[in-house]
Parts: C-alpha cells; sequence; structure tokens
C-alpha cells in the first residue's frame, strides 16, 4: 500500500466494541478512519464534507439498515465493503454488487478485503 497517500475509510458501525476495533485497526495499517458513526443520518453528513476511499458499513443499525446510505456512496464512487451478523444471501438486492465480510471476521481477513477493493 501506498502511505505516501493515506487512504481514507469510512466506518459505519453501530456496535462500540466493534468500531473501536476497526477504527484501531485501520490506524494501525495506515489508513485515515473517517468516523466512526452510528447512523445513516451521521453517514451523510460526513460525506457532506469528506469523500472517503472505502467504506465499511454495518448493514443492521439498530432499528434500521443502511441500504438508504448506498446511492450517496454509489454516486460519489467510493468502494463499500458491507458487515454483517446476517448470512450474506439473505441480505437485500441493494447489496448485491458489494464485498460483504461475516461477523465475526478476522481482522487480517478484513484487511485482505479492502487490498482488494484498493485494487480494483
Amino acid at each position: 500500500m501506498n502511505h505516501d497517500q493515506q487512504l481514507l475509510v469510512m466506518v459505519v458501525e453501530d456496535e462500540l466494541m466493534i468500531a473501536t476495533t476497526l477504527e484501531f485497526a485501520l490506524e494501525s495499517k495506515g489508513y485515515r478512519v473517517l468516523g466512526p458513526v452510528a447512523t445513516v443520518s451521521e453517514a451523510l453528513a460526513l460525506l457532506e464534507t469528506a469523500t472517503p476511499n472505502i467504506a465499511l458499513i454495518d448493514y443492521r443499525l439498530a432499528t434500521t439498515t443502511t441500504e438508504a446510505l448506498l446511492p450517496s456512496l454509489d454516486s460519489l464512487q467510493v468502494s463499500v465493503c458491507v458487515l454483517t451478523g446476517y448470512n450474506p444471501d439473505q441480505l437485500p438486492p441493494a447489496y448485491s454488487e458489494y464485498t460483504k465480510l461475516e461477523k465475526p471476521f478476522r481482522l487480517n481477513t478484513l484487511m485482505q478485503a479492502l487490498e482488494k477493493l484498493i485494487s480494483v
């Protein structure tokens, strides 16, 4: 990875422990982190001020899902990785095009997924 141009990764995750772990892991690998935030509205507000290279988004946030966030990420051409506790086949069709990681996942699995998204 080219550390001269640090990649910006947005984290949308409502479980504080997971969000904090992701933030720490990403920063330790040289990524800059946007967030973490726990709601779609907070994520949309972040997108008004910054455009991440990659978005790590939890499928389900408390009582809602991140589906409303997808059009904004697509229009900004942000690579998306969906984190989910569900079987990826159970996600709505809107998520079909995105990389998915089933929770619980290992951090090195996450890093491999990010490397793949970067190289696309």
